[in-house]
């Protein structure tokens, strides 16, 4: 689902009586102040949408990697990552869902 899908889904809703524009500023507002909260990483910054889920950052220690077509070795440096844990309505959504 793209950023376009979401602001369709949302005007043929009918949840919200707001211009397609006006929904499209909003969802990109939205995801704009998200990315910048989440762009200046420390550990266990969280980014919490009740029933939804929560978008963590984590610190990845560093590690020993390998190139695969020359078996050479590497230090990967330690960094930090994103990760997403899932709400209880949205398990409960997937739950349903199930077939």
């Amino acid at each position: 689902m793209t950023r376009a899908d979401i602001v369709e889904a949302i005007h043929k809703s009918g949840k919200v009586d707001l211009s397609k524009r006006q929904i499209s500023q909003l969802v990109n507002a939205t995801f704009d102040i998200i990315s910048e909260y989440l762009s200046e990483p420390e550990e266990n910054k969280k980014v919490m949408i009740s029933g939804f889920g929560a978008f963590i950052i984590k610190k990845r220690k560093s590690k020993i990697g390998r190139n695969p077509k020359t078996k050479e070795e590497k230090v990967i440096p330690e960094r930090y990552g994103l990760s997403f844990k899932a709400g209880k309505n949205l398990k409960e959504a997937l739950k349903k869902g199930k077939k």
